[in-house]
């Protein structure tokens, strides 16, 4: 494999694949296996032949090897080569390396490296008889072993607790049941897409009520310096009934909080709340001067109501709204009457002090810290714990400045919260480690196909420089003769474009046919990949496991379609069970897709489609894990 990326990423087409494969099958190492251009139906049947008794083998003996190196063994006893497709034996090679290098990842420790190896030659059959796991992001083992690299990222008991068992059944299940038919796999693929779809759900339910708790934990940070400041420039000092005071300590220094929160200190709710504090004192100074008291009575109900309509922390529940304003109703009813209640200096509310801890200023680089700014909200990172094991964790929530992200597990758990500053430390420490937003088999296989794509260009480059200087040549070598003969010619009258015509005629028979075999070869090379990638009918078992997983979906379950402007994420708004038809609306409520139960299930196995939240209730397992968590934080 080629360790140089290609700048510019092209999606490569079913076609071009065979021909990339083509370029990266090497000579086999033994005479015993012979390339040929293109597959036959009994070559192919032998192929399979050996590869089933080396997987069968595999299961007895559970060695894991080279899928190329254990097919050079097994053929080693044969009388006549075997043939392989030039194409077949360069994917074998290529899922090979992929392995190979996936064993050598610091990201995965032993346990997971063997799960992913237990698959390496399932992987390679599939792949011969499905060629969309080479160039299609969306075939569903491909899908299926990226989702169980991220899950298998996070080494630690609790997050293995959640997935280990049902990874281990699927891949059993995939082992026992795959005989070279792609349809058995897909639909343990599609399965496993649903359930793991549950899982999330619960999950991402606790990280966004995180995410919002720490919002709004910041929020009031800046928010309660606003209040308390203000609330000393109007009350504190002045002498007010005590009802009054209690108020204005409880629901409405509350809600004065809330609106800050909620608007800044430039909203209008918030201007219009200072605008009725500051009315409110007036009125209960100005009643006790029997001159000034007439005119607050025909103000009392307009500010009565303002009060209710500012007083938003109780504005959802009658009930705690009757009981704030029944005592300051009273008293203020007892102002405007005359009477005159006992009085009590309000007190000065204290002011939050940030403190400042004086510490020793760590260095980090300038490219350490450029990393961590560039991941976004719903990254993943991997965490070392002081165990040495790894957690995987989810950015719920990233701030600016110093203020810490939000690090959320795969059981919903807040794993830490870190500054820009100290995740950037901890990244040129090893202690984090983000993880590639493509997943390793889509940005292996990206990455190892462009560069055979390179390769390829750079072949044809090399060709078509051949023929032109060969035509140049051509061309030189007629002009010759033609010289020759007009200087040699004993007639006075020629015609030389009747002669420069017969003899332009030979010399360009030869490069027509030419031309006339390179286009016959570029039409055989166009219609080569036909023998290789050929669509398979959708089988009653994908049907029936897509099916089932469609009939998981819940109203507010989201699914990701494929689209000509990429992927779009769509939530389930209607499910009528009569006429089985589904509605999809994107984030804004718009309707977005309109769709029959069975076509939602055959776009699931074709992969355009993709289950992300069943919106169902997650497993009993996951149940259990949050729970205790949950427990753990009380």
């Amino acid at each position: 494999m080629q360790d140089a990326v290609p700048q510019d990423q092209v999606r490569i087409g079913a076609r071009l694949v065979v021909e990339l494969l083509r370029i990266n099958a090497e000579e086999p190492v033994t005479d015993k296996i012979r390339l040929t251009p293109q597959r036959t139906r009994h070559a192919q049947a032998v192929l399979n032949d050996y590869l089933a008794k080396i997987q069968s083998s595999l299961l007895h003996t559970d060695t894991r090897s080279r899928v190329s190196d254990a097919l050079v063994d097994q053929c080693s006893e044969l009388q006549i080569a075997l043939p392989i497709a030039a194409p077949d034996w360069g994917g074998i090679l290529l899922l090979d390396a992929l392995f190979d290098q996936l064993q050598t990842q610091r990201a995965m420790d032993a346990e997971a490296g063997a799960w992913f190896a237990c698959l390496r030659l399932l992987t390679v059959r599939y792949a011969l008889a499905d060629y969309s796991f080479f160039f299609a992001p969306q075939n569903l083992l491909r899908r299926f072993l990226n989702q169980a690299y991220l899950t298998l990222l996070s080494s630690t008991a609790k997050s293995r607790t959640l997935y280990w068992d049902k990874l281990n059944q699927y891949a059993k299940r995939m082992l026992d049941g795959f005989q070279g038919n792609v349809a058995v796999v897909n639909s343990i693929c599609i399965e496993a897409q649903a359930w793991m779809a549950g899982q999330s759900e619960k999950v991402e339910q606790i990280e966004e009520r995180l995410r919002l708790l720490e919002v709004t934990k910041r929020k009031e940070k800046v928010a309660e310096p606003r209040v308390v400041q203000e609330f000393n420039r109007i009350a504190a000092g002045r002498h007010l009934p005590p009802e009054v005071i209690d108020f204005l300590l409880g629901e409405w220094r509350r809600s004065m909080l809330m609106m800050s929160m909620r608007e800044g200190d430039d909203g209008p709710g918030w201007k219009r709340q200072l605008r009725t504090f500051e009315s409110l004192v007036e009125l209960c100074e100005g009643c006790r001067d029997d001159a000034k008291r007439d005119g607050y009575r025909g103000f009392y109900q307009v500010l009565m109501k303002n009060i209710r309509a500012s007083l938003i922390s109780v504005s959802s529940a009658s009930t705690a709204m009757e009981q704030a304003m029944e005592p300051l109703e009273l008293v203020l009813t007892a102002l405007i009457s005359g009477a005159v209640p006992p009085v009590a200096e309000v007190p000065a509310m204290e002011v939050p002090v940030t403190r400042v801890v004086e510490a020793e200023l760590d260095r980090v680089s300038p490219k350490a810290l450029e990393a961590i700014e560039q991941i976004e909200e719903e990254d993943w990172l991997r965490l070392k714990t002081s165990a040495g094991q790894y957690e995987l964790c989810k950015v719920v929530l990233k701030a600016s400045g110093d203020d810490p992200w939000v690090l959320v597990g795969q059981t919903g758990k807040t794993v830490a919260k870190k500054s820009a500053r100290q995740l950037a430390l901890a990244l040129e420490g090893g202690v984090v480690q983000p993880v590639q937003k493509k997943l390793y088999w889509d940005l292996q296989l990206d990455t190892n196909l462009g560069n055979l794509r390179e390769s390829w260009i750079e072949m044809r480059e090399q060709l078509n420089r051949a023929a032109e200087l060969e035509e140049q040549k051509a061309e030189e070598r007629s002009s010759s003769r033609i010289e020759d003969l007009l200087q040699n010619s004993s007639l006075s009258l020629v015609d030389h474009d009747h002669d420069q015509a017969e003899l332009e005629a030979p010399a360009q028979g030869p490069q027509s046919g030419a031309d006339d075999v390179q286009n016959e070869a570029d039409s055989q090379d166009s219609s080569s990949g036909e023998a290789f990638v050929v669509p398979h009918p959708i089988s009653e078992e994908e049907l029936s496991a897509a099916l089932a997983a469609v009939d998981t979906l819940q109203v507010g379950g989201w699914i990701a379609q494929e689209t000509s402007e990429g992927e779009q994420r769509c939530k389930l708004a209607v499910k009528i069970r009569a006429s089985e038809k589904m509605v999809f609306v994107n984030r804004l409520g718009i309707k977005v897709l309109d769709i029959q139960r069975q076509e939602l299930a055959r776009l699931l196995v074709h992969g355009a489609v993709t289950i992300l939240d069943t919106g169902a209730a997650f497993d009993s397992t996951l149940e259990r894990v949050v729970r205790t968590i949950q427990k753990e934080k009380k």
